[in-house]
């Protein structure tokens, strides 16, 4: 999976924002909390601005990076998620080639059941295309 790819990553981000009717946005950012790729939903009027996006993939990438710091006694971190008053959004954690790190950032309508997205939809897109 080789999201440092832009071609590659827009069309995932795609893919995966079509997963659900309830997704916003998706965006992959590198290890660094630069957003490669982004997708937003048709017709979607954004809650953020680019560059309030861009700091959002930073600190959401951050924030995902200082959980490793349990992960001895936690585990592997799977996904985050968030829920503010206006949307739900989440952090998920994917290995591209060479095992270099990337962050799926997903933001989804306030009554979507993330967590089954994630689980049943998101995770198992994931599970596919690392088979290929």
């Amino acid at each position: 999976m080789d999201f440092a790819n832009e071609n590659f990553a827009n069309i995932h981000c795609k893919h995966i924002r079509e997963l659900d009717s309830l997704i916003r946005f998706v965006g992959i950012a590198n290890g660094m909390g630069t957003l490669l790729a982004t997708s937003y939903r048709e017709q979607l009027n954004p809650l953020m601005d680019d560059d309030e996006t861009k700091l959002y993939a930073m600190q959401a990438v951050f924030r995902a990076e200082l959980r490793e710091d349990f992960q001895k006694n936690l585990g592997i971190l799977n996904y985050s998620v968030g829920k503010y008053d206006k949307l739900i959004r989440a952090t998920i954690p994917i290995t591209g080639v060479n095992e270099s790190k990337f962050y799926l950032l997903i933001s989804f309508d306030i009554e979507a059941n993330s967590i089954f997205i994630i689980e049943k939809k998101v995770l198992e897109y994931i599970k596919l295309i690392t088979r290929e």
